[in-house]
């Protein structure tokens, strides 16, 4: 069995997990692979060679942060096609990611080392006219969503349907009395978990907002518990501090395991756009959707966004099943009045719930990571291991 070399870039936290997953897989497959290249800590504990922390060091927001980081990402960008040069891995596999991707992408092509995407960029959503330039770059494009089959192949590019990895991460094994009970909880009082985000920018500008919505929601229904789901590259010193700067006068537990059974036993949620709603859509979780970012990042990206909405559940659903407040939206008071109206409202909590539903059966079933393992064996022309020998290796 020859060893194959893959160089990895994931730049984002459910990157990192869905890539740690995606080379397990891999390994179970073909046990004989070397892989190096840029991620975060799940990555590196799946067995790749770090060469820089992506998460810790370029956890970039919007046109302003690319800016601001310009001569790190240049760095990383030289060294990282530097060591393409010198050792000429068998494959690059890219993990959305697209601002940087994409030109890496375009070097390795230029250097003959097969480039395999893993998770699309969010073309139908803004830039389109990149699926022109992912053209000529990709050897494999590997999607997580039904729709977007038919745009690559339209381009004539080789694309394969996985289905969503987020049901191979996503565990519910908990009642609600087990897991209230772990975390100091009451079963009887209504719950609200709060999904700040997993980059530390995100969670400093948006938690504060979401706590100053707490207490305003708090004033209407005393009741309520909060608790904050911390994700695991944000440091629980942080979200403390946020907490005692606020002033919040009642308890907000912060959860840092068992998140799933957490979310999946609340009552409602408030949850940063992106990997996170959808987790709240296969969980079957009623929730808001809400995001900000500077007025400059916000201008620009109106004018590249193709489509309604930016939360994923109601792209995947094509309409506003979830509520979005966005920008000058996101606000504490319509955190709270927009909860009080689903929380006080059977018949419009249920629609909700029955929309997410139908979200969730439309991502696909289980086994994304072995189904992407196996098309990119296949598409490197090596041949998964049978599993007696697997287990001997």
């Amino acid at each position: 069995m020859r060893t194959l070399h893959l160089f990895f870039i994931a730049g984002e936290n459910s990157g990192d997990l869905h890539g740690s997953n995606l080379l397990k897989a891999l390994r179970r497959q073909y046990p004989a692979i070397k892989a190096v290249g840029l991620g975060g800590p799940q990555l590196k504990a799946a067995g790749m060679k770090l060469r820089f922390n992506m998460l810790r060091e370029l956890a970039i927001i919007g046109i302003v942060g690319v800016i601001k980081n310009f001569r790190t990402i240049h760095r990383v960008f030289t060294q990282t096609e530097d060591y393409l040069k010198r050792h000429r891995p068998d494959a690059i596999i890219l993990i959305d990611y697209a601002g940087f991707n994409i030109r890496m992408a375009a070097r390795a092509r230029r250097l003959g080392i097969p480039v395999i995407w893993y998770i699309s960029p969010q073309i139908w959503a803004w830039h389109k006219e990149r699926i022109r330039v992912l053209a000529k770059v990709v050897d494999l494009m590997i999607v997580i969503f039904p729709f977007e089959t038919g745009l690559y192949r339209a381009k004539g590019v080789e694309v394969v349907h996985v289905g969503h990895p987020l049901f191979d991460v996503i565990k519910v094994d908990q009642t609600k009395e087990e897991v209230f009970e772990e975390f100091g909880l009451d079963p009887t009082r209504p719950l609200i978990t709060i999904v700040p985000g997993s980059r530390s920018r995100e969670v400093s500008d948006f938690l504060g907002i979401m706590l100053r919505g707490a207490q305003r929601y708090a004033e209407m229904s005393p009741e309520t518990q909060f608790a904050v789901i911390r994700a695991t590259t944000i440091d629980n010193e942080a979200i403390e501090k946020i907490i005692e700067r606020e002033d919040v006068p009642f308890k907000v537990t912060i959860i840092d395991r068992k998140r799933y059974n957490v979310r999946r036993h609340a009552d409602f949620s408030w949850v940063k756009s992106g990997t996170s709603t959808l987790e709240a859509a296969i969980i079957g979780a009623p929730h808001l959707i809400v995001y900000k970012v500077n007025f400059l990042t916000w201008v620009i990206g109106k004018q590249l966004f193709t489509i309604s909405f930016i939360g994923l559940p109601n792209i995947v659903a094509g309409s506003l099943i979830v509520p979005e407040l966005l920008q000058d939206e996101f606000t504490p008071m319509n955190l709270a009045e927009q909860t009080a109206f689903y929380l006080q409202n059977p018949n419009e909590y249920e629609r909700m719930v029955r929309d997410l539903d139908k979200v969730r059966d439309a991502l696909g079933e289980p086994g994304a990571s072995d189904k992407a393992a196996a098309a990119i064996l296949e598409t490197l022309g090596v041949s998964a291991e049978p599993p007696e020998l697997v287990g001997e290796a």
